[in-house]
């Protein structure tokens, strides 16, 4: 009988242990905390400023800023090779900057996720959001994670009088609500 006993304990105790591991590892699962990632953040920042440098007048489709659009229409776009950003810069330099403000909110809607807020300046002023929301400003000064990318544009305001514009510096603040 003695033996026995001993099986019964052997047993138990197996089970005892299993059912700590058990419970160990569902108290790590469900422990994880969502904390923003510096990559995401980063390659965020890093990736919008590329688009708005990469991507020109006339590859874009949008019917506010691409060719055939509300602004090509009017003349306020005159140059279909210009970047997304030497526009911006355009805008800046002739003192655009509410046309500015719409051109990159229309050019980067559905482009960043919506937990996320951005900014963009160009040669320290800020462009889009033009005035920013309490909401906007409380998110940045309370975010924990703040990155910038910056670069530097530069144009041409007339071909035919070969006037130019800048070079400014051109930076995107991202932060995750």
């Amino acid at each position: 009988m003695p033996s026995k006993k001993r099986g019964y304990f052997f047993v138990l105790d197996a089970v005892l242990g299993l059912f700590v591991i058990a419970m160990g590892i569902f108290i790590i699962s469900t422990s994880y905390v969502n904390v923003p990632q510096l990559t995401q953040v980063s390659l965020l920042a890093d990736d919008l400023l590329v688009f708005l440098s990469n991507t020109k007048i006339k590859d874009l489709n949008n019917p506010y800023a691409g060719i055939g659009g509300q602004l090509w229409k009017d003349g306020v776009i005159t140059d279909a090779d210009n970047s997304l950003l030497q526009q911006v810069g355009e805008f800046y330099a002739t003192n655009k900057l509410d046309t500015a403000e719409k051109f990159v909110a229309n050019v980067s809607k559905d482009i960043v996720p919506e937990q996320f807020r951005y900014e963009v300046w160009i040669d320290g002023n800020l462009i889009y959001p033009g005035n920013p929301a309490a909401a906007h400003i409380s998110s940045k000064n309370n975010t924990a994670l703040l990155l910038t990318s910056k670069k530097l544009t530069f144009g041409i305001m007339s071909r035919t009088t070969s006037s130019i514009w800048g070079p400014y510096k051109a930076e995107v603040f991202t932060w995750e609500r």
